[in-house]
């Protein structure tokens, strides 16, 4: 017979509450208990809380605000969404504003937190827009994708508001207009290998037909001006509406457009895509409503942006390398939010307290990392609980692995560069496109304290070549 015992223990701390006024409570997150021998169904639970590639909407018991504990000092160098926040509710006009962090650091995340908060705090119909469902993020993009999304989602949402919403809402909406438009405009596009299923659906045309998205654009480009003027005048008359319905305003955040990369050959395509959109052609981004874009980290180093909010890894240490105890406390709660304390000792053993914290100091602070490490501890068979120090090992041998395999040798000077100087070190064009690699890959992490500064990925500096290359140059 299995007993039921708390999972209660120093690491199984949360923050409750948010801002300032957060606090830790030393009260596990509700409804989560260990048994003495794990049963399948409890073990099966933790496997799942732990999928490392949830963002987490709010209220979810695994969520750590991380900014709120410590607010004198705060772990990512600012509380990120009372930021971004701030910025749209001081200014008297729309604002523009470009968000990034490396893929897992929980920007998906704190988006959310934001859009909560907007609405609730700040009176605004916020639209959330996840780019993986409204673009294909895996080949180049270009303006009227951006656009015809936000036209898409913030319709629907306002439809969806005043109670009109039903299985073909878009039947007189903007899209429909413009598609009527645009086809007495190109006749090319009254082609049948051109033609759609339904203007009400163009979105998921376009971002499905790779030859039907590049007529469009043709089109578009053909006539940008007016497709600009006519766009931005459909924005402020669904802000009107958003008005009636009792908000300030619109604001559209556009997610998950930090995740644009190529597959293979198009890699060089899709970034010079996203570094036009975001660069030369940024001033068409801008709309007649706030508008918050996530954008590849990558840009950070083709563009030299310098008023990108970019979302910091945990820090776990000083840029000295001593222990930052706020930081290796969050993390802790990240791991003990998903999978008990008590759980965690049948896993880890008597050891588990420092087999814990040897996995953070691994991750370097990255909260995929951390999550990922705890699926795969869980994911190994039972039957080899608690585990040997080589099955420990051998877990955090397997995901280095996946670092290992996109280091090429050619960059281990570059990242020892990195490390010691703990910057992003650009003296050649071709450290650009390292940069951009490795940076995309999480290989280099950023933290920030009163500035910003660069790491290697612990999994990153041990690689034999790199660790040699380090203690090289430091002791030239």
């Amino acid at each position: 017979m299995y007993r039921a015992v708390p999972a209660i223990s120093r690491f199984a701390r949360s923050i409750v509450g948010s801002g300032s006024g957060a606090r830790i409570s030393d009260e596990p997150p509700p409804d989560l208990v260990h048994y003495a021998c794990m049963d399948p169904a409890l073990r099966r639970t933790y496997y799942n809380r732990c999928h490392p590639f949830d963002a987490l909407e709010p209220g979810d018991d695994r969520y750590v605000n991380i900014d709120a504990i410590d607010p004198q000092h705060p772990i990512r160098g600012e509380d990120w969404v009372t930021r971004l926040a701030g910025r749209i509710d001081l200014s008297d006009r729309p604002v523009y504003e470009l968000f990034t962090g490396l893929p897992g650091s929980g920007k998906s995340t704190e988006l959310r937190r934001l859009v909560r908060r907007l609405q609730a705090e700040h009176q605004l119909l916020p639209i959330l827009i996840d780019g993986e469902d409204a673009i294909d993020i895996s080949n180049p993009i270009d303006v009227p994708d951006i656009y015809f999304a936000i036209l898409h989602y913030t319709e629907a949402r306002v439809l969806e508001l005043e109670g009109n919403a039903s299985a073909t809402p878009m039947q007189e909406g903007y899209l429909v207009r413009f598609w009527n438009w645009i086809t007495r405009t190109d006749v090319e596009l009254t082609r049948t290998e051109f033609a759609v299923s339904s203007a009400a659906k163009l979105v998921v045309e376009l971002r499905d037909r790779p030859t039907l998205r590049a007529r469009v654009r043709q089109a578009v480009a053909a006539h940008l001006p007016r497709f600009l003027d006519e766009a931005h005048e459909e924005l402020r008359q669904l802000e009107l509406r958003a008005v009636k319905l009792g908000f300030r305003g619109l604001a559209v955040i556009f997610d998950s457009l930090e995740k644009l990369r190529g597959i293979g050959a198009n890699w060089d395509a899709v970034m010079e895509s996203a570094e036009r959109v975001f660069g030369s052609a940024a001033s068409y981004l801008r709309l007649p409503v706030h508008v918050l874009y996530t954008i590849p980290t990558a840009l950070i180093v083709r563009l030299k942006i310098d008023s990108v909010h970019f979302l910091p890894m945990i820090k776990l240490r000083h840029r000295d390398g001593s222990r930052y105890g706020p930081g290796i406390d969050a993390a802790n709660m990240i791991a003990t939010r998903r999978v008990p304390a008590a759980a965690l000792r049948e896993i880890f053993g008597t050891q588990s307290e420092q087999r814990l914290d040897r996995m953070i100091s691994w991750s370097g602070g990255y909260p995929r990392d951390i999550v990922k490490l705890l699926q795969l501890y869980i994911g190994t068979p039972v039957g080899k609980w608690p585990l040997s120090d080589s099955d420990f090992e051998r877990v955090l041998n397997q995901l280095a692995d996946d670092y290992r395999r996109i280091i090429l040798t050619a960059t281990y000077e570059w990242l020892a560069r990195v490390a010691i100087q703990q910057d992003l070190v650009l003296a050649l064009d071709a450290d650009r496109k390292t940069a951009d690699h490795l940076l995309q890959n999480n290989a280099v992490l950023r933290y920030l304290n009163d500035r910003d500064w660069f790491d290697v990925h612990p999994a990153v500096r041990q690689i034999s070549g790199v660790s040699e290359e380090i203690d090289r140059q430091r002791n030239k």
